[in-house]
Formats: C-alpha cells, sequence, structure tokens
C-alpha cells in the first residue's frame, strides 16, 4: 500500500517513489490572547495561551494529523482503490466516531461512499473509482475531517488508466447435452491477456438465477487479476419452467460481455405427498364457525427434491351439501405446482356434516395420493345435545355465603359431536352469584365441556330452591327425514321461543320472571312441541318442553333455525339447622305427647308428583281445605298456592317396641326451613346415642347424598335386658360443624292405645 502524507505549513512539494509515495500533512492553528498590563508579543505575532499580568510569552498547541493510504495509485474501473484516511492525536492515538468527506480535484473519480466515520481505529474507508471507465490522466484526492471546529485535511494523488479487457470466452466443464435437474457445473470467463496482473471485476447472471430457480457461487461478482473467473451454478428444479438457460459475463466499467446457454434437464417426479394441513375440522356452511381449510400435496423427485410448474388434478371423494374445492363442486380442479413442487386447493364445506379427503393425482400419469380426512361437523350446540348438571344439588347455602358450587355444560352438535372450543355459554342465577360466561374446550378424551363456578350469597328465596340458567346461541333441534342434514318443511323440529328465568322451576311463565330473547323482536307463534303430529304425546317427544327446558308461550317464530338453546337446574341451599321429621305422619307406634305437624311444600320427597312433572300438586284454599292443582311451585307474591304436606317432627312422644327388645327408628334428614320440605346440606352426618342400657345404631342415611329431596335414615335401638325404656339421641351435623340433637324417648312394651291418637 502506498502512503501520502503532506504536513500543512511546509510547502506543497510531492516526493515520489517506485514503490511509496507519502506527503505529510500538518495543520497549525493559533490561539491569540489578549491580557491587560502586560505586552505578550509583538501584534501579529502568532501566540497561543492567555495574557495574564506576565512578561508574555507562547505555548504550542497540539493538532491532530491526518493521512491517506491508496490500496493502489493507479485506478481503473476494472480495480477500483480501497482509500482509507487515519485520523490521529498529536501524540498518534486515534479519533473515531469522526465523519471523513473524500472529493477529488478534477473530478476524474468517484468515491463509495462519499463520507465515511472513522472506526475505533480512526480510520475511515472508501472505494475509489473511475468517473467513467474511458477517464485517464491524474487527478488529486482531498479528505476532510472537522475536530474541535477546526477542519483537519489531506490529499493524495492518484493515476487513471482507461479499461481496455475483452473476454475471450465463458464455457462449461458439463460433459453431458443437458445439465441434470438439481445439478451442478461449472463456469469459467477467461479475459484477454491485457487483463493479467490487473484486478478487474467480472459478473455473471442467468435467467434461472434471477427467478430464484438456481444459484451461483460466488453470488454475483468476482475480482481477479490472473484474467480467469470461476463460477458454480446449481440448478433448482428450472428445467421445469424452461429448456435452456443463458448465462452472461460482463465486466465492471466495460462493455464487453459474453453468453453460454445450456440445455437443462426436467426433474422426473415420482410421487406426490400429501403435506399436513393444520385444519382437520370444518364447520357447515352458515354455522358461523370455520368454513374452509387448505390442503396441501407435494410433487416430488427420486430424492425427495420438489416438483414445480406440473399439472397436479384434485378432486374430493364426497361432494354432499354442496361441498366446493376452490369454489367449484361436482368436478376436478387443475393446478400447476408452484417452484416448491406444492399445490394447495380450498375445501369449502357444505351443508352436510361427513369426512372429507381429497385426492391429488399429476395428470396423464398414475401418481397418486390422498389427504388425510378432514371432518366436516355441524358446529351449532343444538336444543337436544346441551346438557346440565350441577356438582351438588344441595349446597350449605341457606345461612352462608360463599358455599361453592359448579354448573357443567356438556355441549353437541345435532349430531351429537363436539361444538368448536371457545364456544360462548352464559349462565344466570336467580340467587348466589355465578359466572356469567364460559367458553367451552375439549378435554383429554375429545368430549367438549364448560364449567361455571358459583357461590351461595344473597338473595335466598324463601323455600331455599335456586334456579340456575345456562343457555347459548345454537339451533333448534329437528328430525332430518331426508338425510339433506337441512331443515326442510315438514319435518318435526323443536320450536324453542324466548327463554326465561324460571324462579318457580315449574315450566310455568309470569310476568314477574325473568325474560331473556335473542333478538330485538321475538315472534307471535306458539310454541307447539310436536307441531306435525310425528310424536303425538308429549310425555314420549323428544321435542316436550319442561322446567328443565324453560320457554316463554307465544314468542315462536313460524320456522326452525337458530335460537338459544338454554337449561336449568335447581339447587337447594339447605340450611346449617337440621329439622328431621318422620314424614306425613308420626310412627303407628308413637303414643303420648303427638308432634306439632309442619305444614311445607313437598317437591317430590314421597314420591307422588315430582315437582316441575306438569301433573298436579296440592294447596289450601282460602277455606282452609287442601286441593288439588295442575300448578305446582311456590312464591310469596303469586296468587297462586304452594303444594302442601303436613309432616310430623321428631323428638317428642314416646316410640314402643311391642313388647320386643329392640325397634327401629326411620325418619326423613330434613333442614329447618320453614317453608319447604328440603334436605340437609350433602355431606352431612348422622350420629346416634342411647342412654343406659340402650345400644344404639345408625344402619342407613348415616351421610346425607346430593339430593333435591331429604332422604331417610334408620336407627335400630336394642334395648338390655333390665331397661324398659330410655332416650334415643340423634344428632345431625352440617359440613360447616353445626350439630343439632333430637331427644326421642322409646319403651320396651306394649303400644297403648290407638294409632289414631297421634295421626
Amino acid at each position: 500500500m502506498k502512503r501520502i502524507e503532506q504536513v500543512a505549513g511546509a510547502g506543497n512539494g510531492m516526493t515520489r517513489g517506485a514503490a511509496r509515495l507519502m506527503l505529510t500533512a500538518t495543520m497549525v492553528a493559533v490561539l491569540a490572547a489578549c491580557g491587560g498590563g502586560g505586552g505578550g508579543g509583538d501584534a501579529g505575532t502568532p501566540v497561543v495561551g492567555g495574557g495574564g499580568t506576565g512578561g508574555g510569552g507562547t505555548t504550542p498547541v497540539t493538532t491532530p494529523t491526518m493521512t491517506l493510504a491508496l490500496s493502489s495509485s493507479t485506478v481503473t474501473a476494472n480495480a477500483p482503490a480501497t482509500v482509507t484516511a487515519s485520523l490521529r492525536t498529536a501524540t498518534g492515538a486515534p479519533i473515531p466516531g469522526t465523519v471523513v468527506t473524500f472529493t477529488t480535484a478534477g473530478n476524474l473519480g468517484k468515491f463509495e461512499p462519499a463520507s465515511a466515520l472513522t472506526n475505533d481505529s480512526g480510520d475511515a474507508t472508501v472505494t475509489l473509482s473511475p468517473a467513467s471507465a474511458t477517464n485517464t490522466g491524474a487527478d488529486t484526492i482531498t479528505a476532510t475531517a472537522s475536530v474541535n471546529a477546526a477542519n483537519v485535511t489531506a490529499t493524495a494523488g492518484f493515476q487513471l488508466t482507461a479499461t481496455n479487457v475483452t473476454i475471450t470466452s465463458l464455457t462449461s466443464d458439463l460433459a453431458l447435452p443437458a445439465l441434470p435437474p438439481n445439478g451442478e457445473t461449472t463456469l469459467t470467463v477467461a479475459l484477454s491477456s491485457s487483463a493479467i496482473g490487473t484486478p478487474v471485476n467480472v459478473s455473471l447472471t442467468s435467467a434461472c438465477v434471477i427467478a430464484g430457480r438456481g444459484t451461483l457461487t460466488p453470488a454475483s461478482s468476482v475480482t481477479t487479476s490472473t484474467g480467469v473467473a470461476t463460477f458454480r451454478f446449481r440448478d433448482n428444479s428450472c428445467g421445469s419452467f424452461q429448456n435452456t438457460d443463458t448465462y452472461q459475463a460482463t465486466i465492471a466499467g466495460s462493455a464487453a460481455t459474453q453468453s453460454l446457454s445450456l440445455n437443462l434437464g426436467k426433474p422426473s417426479a415420482q410421487s406426490i405427498q400429501s403435506t399436513s394441513n393444520a385444519t382437520q375440522t370444518i364447520y357447515l356452511k352458515g354455522s358461523g364457525y370455520t368454513e374452509f381449510a387448505n390442503v396441501s400435496f407435494r410433487l416430488v423427485d427420486a430424492s425427495g427434491n420438489g416438483v414445480p410448474n406440473q399439472p397436479i388434478d384434485l378432486t374430493a371423494n364426497i361432494w354432499s351439501g354442496g361441498l366446493t374445492l376452490d369454489g367449484a363442486t361436482q368436478t376436478t380442479v387443475t393446478k400447476n405446482t408452484d417452484n416448491n413442487g406444492d399445490v394447495v386447493v380450498r375445501v369449502n364445506s357444505g351443508t352436510v356434516p361427513t369426512p372429507v379427503r381429497v385426492s391429488a393425482t399429476l395428470k396423464g400419469t398414475s401418481i397418486s395420493t390422498v389427504s388425510s380426512a378432514l371432518s366436516i361437523a355441524v358446529g351449532l350446540p343444538s336444543q337436544l345435545n346441551f346438557s346440565l348438571a350441577q356438582g351438588t344439588i344441595n349446597i350449605e347455602g341457606g345461612s352462608r355465603d360463599g358455599t361453592a358450587n359448579t354448573y357443567s355444560i356438556i355441549a353437541s352438535d345435532r349430531l351429537g359431536n363436539p361444538v368448536p372450543d371457545g364456544t360462548a355459554i352464559n349462565f344466570v342465577s336467580e340467587a348466589g352469584q355465578v359466572v356469567n360466561t364460559v367458553f367451552t374446550a375439549k378435554d383429554a378424551s375429545g368430549i367438549s365441556r364448560a364449567t361455571s363456578n358459583f357461590v351461595s350469597s344473597e338473595p335466598r328465596p324463601a323455600d331455599g330452591r335456586v334456579t340456575v340458567l345456562a343457555y347459548a346461541l345454537g339451533e333448534e333441534s329437528f328430525i332430518d327425514q331426508n338425510g339433506n342434514n337441512v331443515y326442510d318443511a315438514g319435518e318435526q323440529f323443536q320450536n324453542l321461543g324466548s327463554v326465561f328465568l324460571d324462579r318457580l322451576y315449574n315450566n310455568h311463565y309470569s310476568n314477574t320472571d325473568q325474560f331473556i330473547k335473542q333478538n330485538d323482536s321475538t315472534g307471535t307463534n306458539v310454541c307447539t312441541n310436536d307441531p306435525n303430529n310425528v310424536l303425538t304425546q308429549p310425555a314420549t317427544s323428544l321435542f316436550s318442553f319442561s322446567a328443565y327446558t324453560p320457554y316463554v308461550p307465544n314468542t315462536c317464530d313460524a320456522g326452525q333455525g337458530k335460537a338459544y338453546v338454554r337449561r336449568a337446574v335447581e339447587t337447594v341451599f339447605s340450611s346449617s339447622t337440621a329439622g328431621i321429621v318422620w314424614g306425613l305422619k308420626a310412627p303407628d307406634n308413637l303414643r303420648g305427647t303427638c308432634p306439632d305437624k309442619r305444614e311445607l311444600i313437598d317437591f317430590g320427597a314421597f314420591g307422588e308428583e315430582p315437582k316441575g312433572s306438569g301433573l298436579y300438586g296440592y294447596y289450601r284454599d282460602a277455606n282452609n281445605v287442601v286441593q288439588r292443582s295442575t300448578w305446582l311451585g311456590y312464591s310469596q307474591d303469586e296468587a297462586a298456592r304452594p303444594n302442601l304436606r303436613q309432616v310430623a317432627p321428631v323428638g317428642t312422644g314416646v316410640v314402643y317396641s311391642g313388647g320386643a327388645s329392640s325397634l327401629s327408628l326411620f325418619f326423613f334428614v330434613s333442614d329447618n326451613n320453614p317453608v319447604a320440605f328440603n334436605p340437609m346440606p350433602a355431606g352431612s352426618k348422622v350420629t346416634a346415642t342411647g342412654s343406659d342400657g340402650l345400644t344404639v345404631t345408625v344402619q342407613a342415611g348415616a351421610t346425607t347424598p346430593s339430593t333435591s329431596y331429604p332422604t331417610g335414615a334408620s336407627i335400630d335401638v336394642k334395648f338390655a335386658d333390665t331397661t324398659a325404656s330410655g332416650t334415643v339421641y340423634i344428632t345431625v351435623t352440617s359440613p360447616s360443624g353445626t350439630g343439632v340433637t333430637f331427644a326421642q324417648n322409646v319403651a320396651k312394651a306394649a303400644v297403648p292405645g290407638t294409632p289414631a291418637a297421634c295421626n
């Protein structure tokens, strides 16, 4: 590398050598200062430092230096030179981060870039080339930098030589008539003898390279001073798109070119691969869920490389319900493979749920494959397939806040398949607090579920019965009698109408109930369970209504369609305090002080008329006469009367064994709700002890199950030989630990009197 230095103030002479040329430039800056009271030297004499009161004097100021170095003093279009400016302090330390600008005095050269930033070594480097390849002569480089508001410069000269290099040949080492698919070849560019010893930049390209169907190494150009440039070309199935490839060699700064054409072999397809599609399930047209999926294939050669630009015939194995491929139905779709050998076809669902496969065949051959199965599902939850269950029916919520419960939905479409993950399920509750919206997700077994959490809190209905309603946007169920999977006029369907929160859980809507409508307007038609009389008995019809499926009468529209599918359950807010009873009457063997009967609403504990059955219950009329009614339930703010039962509490009178040495006590484990006959909370415990001479054992019903009705418990009592009577102590303890003990007197003697004495 030749180095040129120039020292400012030392003249502008230049010394040249055969191998080295150096000019050193030093810029000297002076600072003049005026001091008060003392002489600082003659006016106009350069000085540094400040005046002061002394006799004056000068101090030299150190200045930075810049040197220029060229990789070659001779510059051609084929062989540009590298110019490096080195910026140093007076002590020789590098000055980084400074902008250096480069120019030429005669504009014979050009720089790329025109300026550069000094690096950590204080160097800034650019490339110098002729402004024109035909330029000759000499010119001067000037490099300028600003350091501490002062300019530092350096100059250097260079020689320009016109380019006169030609390409004598462009050859390939390929010995075959054509380059094999995905094969390689070496391409050699030979230059004229005048290029030997002179750096020349040679470039090579081709149509395949430009199209991305072939690669060159080096990628585009190479600089050589030997007169020969070598490239390596690798084919990337370019033969699928063109028969030949033409390579073009050029020289930088010269009009010299040379070309070479090679024949390209076409890839030979061996097989079609079905590449995985991310979507495995789509949903019926019009369901509102994902209705399409992309199915992809790859055509490959014997080496597994993709074969591009080949026609592939694509068809579905089933076209039910208007299924389409790329918008076409009942026909074969033909598409060409892309640069990677891939072809993609879009499957859009129709109106019929079905598995579907797509077959792909290379046109005119037997090379073929089929895709993995794509499932087309219904999507929307169906009323008949919408199921609600609660974790515990009877929770300790009658007087306690925060008792937890859960409500779980299993949601299926009309064919019993899982609904899509993320289907929104809404919950509302008469009392307590329930999570309002949850979303379905498939569990580990693939079942679609959603669970909402609940805690007991105010308000608390007087009868302790709380209705919880779940609903979601779905479809009214219908029986598809012709198999086209869409509703047709005349087919039986369930016309749901609007949904409401049935506080009395009795399938009876009143204007005090919470009304939930799907749209701004509602229907006005009668909601019939069996509109076409296919199933004539409501009790056996799939589409019958009940408290489990609440609806508002006269809010149905004229046909089958989308609606809120719904289910409701009733949770018992059981009291922590027990109020156990014998049943509808005291035992026949009870005498003495008869129990004062409690008149309570019966929700089906005695197996006569289950609540919500649509049959009848009992109530007392204005004359205190028990009547039978078709209306069920209880409300303090409505005119309808409750279903009433008179039950006999445990703990009064004496139960006689009839002279036997043992007896059994059977009773219902109910709470002390003053309005309704309700069970104790699930998990409540029944224990019993006896006074001296009595052996007491709980035979059944020791733990209260999850139930809507009070369940029975049985206690065996044995008398010692010398014991004629005693007391049995029955303790019922709630899950929270609240315990109540009932004392029942028993006697080992014949039953006096008649049963009518207490019943």
